[in-house]
């Protein structure tokens, strides 16, 4: 009995010290799979990449964090200003936008900015906080003189406006980084081209980096080859190189001159967002220079296959007029809770899975 007694207590000892030793793996393996740090959890914020109104390749882009809103761009014609208010008024409830950046000198990028007599311009509708734009042109354009007026009257009414020079050097009240939340910043990159003349107006682009803890999103305007190389090789040197990154708006509406070799393996995209008119001919008939070029899609493919357009061009007579129609449509890419999602106006469908991409691209082997 005896006997008996003493292997039921040593029985129950094993199971209680297997019993704490599996309860403590269980705390181990809960604390490992942490994340390393809590900013996945908190600072919600939502990316549109808009469509324009018109059969035009242009950018605008809103975000929206916290009690901040960002306007990127305001493309891609004068009258494409009704289309930009009248959607960014859907998430903007006291009509100021807190920042605006303006990339480059080019129409498809500030036309909707100033008013016309027919047609109520960006900076006219709303309040503005923060201008942020290029610190070089070559453009004398009446656009630019029209963007620059309007500018100038912001500010008379307020509004700071730096350049992304200034705010890259914390000159002048500029800032490199300005906080959206508790969580989550804008950043201004350097640009080689800032302080260093072009022969394309492209490479003066601002290039603008939200970063949300490890998560970050890219937008390079319309940056070219050249700048992107600078780009990377800027941050290399400097900050031990650009980081990985969630989300990447295509440079340059997807043309082969842009989203380099260079700058993609640097960041290795997750999403890449192009706003154009895929197959636009806006600037050629010929296929293999229409946005997004072949040999864009060839590059991102080495990436990631979630590549979405917010527009495609729809042929409707044997004229060959055209016109355009929603690809995606509006793109929006929303974080919330810690997880992120792609949400698009017409449908979510991958680039590679549209009738246009089955038509007029070859698709690569990665995405097959």
């Amino acid at each position: 009995m005896k006997a008996s007694r003493i292997i039921l207590y040593t029985l129950m000892a094993i199971l209680l010290f297997l019993g704490g030793a599996f309860a403590g793996f269980c705390v181990y393996t809960m604390v490992i799979a942490k994340p390393k740090s809590d900013v996945y959890v908190s600072g919600d914020l939502s990316i549109h990449f808009m469509e324009l109104g018109n059969q035009y390749v242009g950018d605008s882009i809103f975000i929206q964090c916290g009690k901040n809103d960002i306007l990127i761009d305001a493309g891609s014609k004068e009258n494409s200003a009704t289309t930009i208010i009248n959607y960014v008024d859907n998430y903007v409830s006291d009509n100021k936008l807190e920042y605006v950046i303006a990339t480059h000198a080019h129409q498809d990028h500030i036309a909707a900015f100033p008013s016309t007599g027919s047609v109520e311009g960006v900076f006219e509708h709303y309040d503005v906080g923060t201008i942020i734009d290029f610190p070089r042109t070559d453009k004398d354009t009446d656009i630019l003189k029209k963007y620059r007026s309007a500018v100038d009257k912001e500010v008379e009414n307020g509004s700071k406006h730096y350049t992304a020079l200034e705010c890259f050097n914390n000159e002048n009240g500029a800032e490199r980084k300005y906080k959206l939340s508790e969580n989550v910043e804008l950043e201004i990159l350097y640009n080689y081209y800032y302080e260093n003349k072009s022969s394309d107006e492209n490479n003066y682009s601002v290039c603008v980096m939200i970063n949300q803890g490890d998560n970050h999103y890219l937008f390079t305007g319309d940056l070219e080859k050249e700048g992107e190389i600078h780009l990377v090789d800027y941050y290399e040197d400097n900050f031990g190189g650009l980081p990985h990154c969630v989300l990447y708006k295509a440079g340059h509406h997807g043309s082969g001159t842009s989203s380099t070799e260079e700058l993609l393996a640097a960041i290795t995209p997750e999403i890449v967002c192009i706003c154009t008119c895929a197959g636009t001919k806006e600037y050629t008939s010929n296929n293999d220079n229409q946005f997004p070029y072949q040999v864009t899609v060839d590059k991102l493919a080495k990436y990631t296959d979630k590549v979405y357009v917010t527009t495609v061009v729809d042929v409707y007579d044997n004229d060959g007029k055209w016109t355009v129609k929603s690809m995606n449509g509006n793109i929006v890419f929303t974080v919330k809770n810690g997880k992120y999602e792609i949400s698009c106006s017409n449908n979510n469908l991958k680039l590679k899975d549209t009738e246009w991409f089955k038509n007029k691209r070859i698709c690569p082997e990665n995405w097959k």
